[in-house]
């Protein structure tokens, strides 16, 4: 299951969400509960390991991080 950004575009609120084929179409904003989302990318790396290689991911570089590649 991907780790995916979203922000509310209702209050503005941005948070991560787990999801799946099932349950994209149910998240909710976490501050005021709002369907009305979007999905967005912050450019963060949320993989550590990719083909047996492990990442040393910060979140602020991607092409630092050897899981990236």
């Amino acid at each position: 299951m991907p780790l995916l950004d979203f922000k509310c575009l209702k209050c503005g609120e941005k948070f991560d969400e787990l999801v799946n084929n099932e349950t994209r179409d149910k998240i909710t904003c976490p501050k005021c509960k709002s369907k009305d989302i979007k999905q967005i990318y912050e450019g963060k790396c949320y993989f550590g390991t990719l083909g047996g290689t492990t990442g040393g991911c910060s979140g602020k570089d991607c092409s630092s991080c050897s899981g990236c590649h």
